[in-house]
């Protein structure tokens, strides 16, 4: 059984705040996700929350239900509900879940209309079993890296298209019909991934999520992995850039029992 002093530390790197009692006896699928037991106990949700942290703008989660003697829960209903306690207010637009089997689920649109204070309450059915949990952010930035960032110059820049993962398992490139990705105008990618060997990543589960740091806002819209098209290949639909500038597109891959990020620079004009 994980500490709580190890469940605060992971909560604090992931920027959720675990409620008294989350101590559980489940065990998680990654290392740097965060188990938040059901305020009935008949559910544990494991919350996978992009590296660089929830921001401002369009987000994407990762979830894993598990059930009291710790088996995952797949064919829940599940539904995600954002709440800002110091405001009183929700969101305009909910949340859209999507199974993907073995007790994982995608939460699309996440959508923060402000910094500060969020709590997530996730609630499983399933069958006559009803459960909720609720996980809390504190810190809700203007942007993914959680942090000011200064823009570099563009020729200090490194905007290649190829690049390793965070823990150097994966490498990741794309590429877009256009060359380089234009703006203002909705285009596809298409992502490779392959293992630090050179291998073709298949059947991994891919999340992105893009902003431009020196204005703290993100992408206009929300983009998201639509195919696999083979030999590690994946189509990326829905990207769009609203402005010129320095842009950052990060995308999380879950392969196995790996899960790490790869972040793209751009400077498009």
């Amino acid at each position: 059984m994980k500490k709580m002093a190890g469940m605060v530390l992971i909560a604090f790197l992931a920027g959720a705040v675990p409620a008294s009692g989350a101590e559980t006896a489940v065990k998680k699928h990654y290392p740097d996700t965060v188990l938040q037991k059901g305020e009935k106990g008949i559910f544990t949700v494991e919350m996978m929350v992009p590296g660089t942290g929830l921001h401002m703008g369009v987000n994407t989660l990762e979830l894993i239900v598990h059930d009291a003697q710790g088996k995952d829960v797949p064919d829940a209903r599940i539904t995600v509900v954002p709440w800002m306690p110091k405001m009183g207010h929700g969101v305009s637009e909910e949340p859209e879940v999507t199974e993907r089997g073995g007790g994982a689920y995608t939460v699309d649109n996440v959508i923060f209309s402000m910094t500060g204070w969020w709590d997530l309450t996730v609630n499983v059915k399933k069958g006559e079993l009803e459960d909720a949990a609720v996980f809390s952010f504190p810190e809700v930035t203007a942007m993914g890296h959680g942090r000011a960032m200064t823009a570099p110059k563009p020729e200090e820049l490194d905007t290649t298209a190829s690049v390793l993962s965070e823990r150097g398992s994966f490498r990741l490139s794309y590429s877009t019909a256009a060359g380089e990705p234009p703006l203002n105008a909705i285009h596809s990618w298409v992502l490779e991934v392959k293992t630090s060997e050179g291998e073709p990543v298949t059947g991994a589960v891919i999340t992105l999520v893009g902003d431009m740091p020196k204005h703290g806002h993100g992408l206009p819209t929300a983009p998201e992995v639509t195919e696999e098209l083979g030999e590690g290949r994946y189509l990326v639909e829905g990207v769009k850039f609203s402005m010129p500038g320095w842009w950052v597109v990060t995308f999380h891959v879950f392969a196995g029992d790996k899960r790490e990020s790869a972040s793209f620079n751009l400077y498009l004009r």
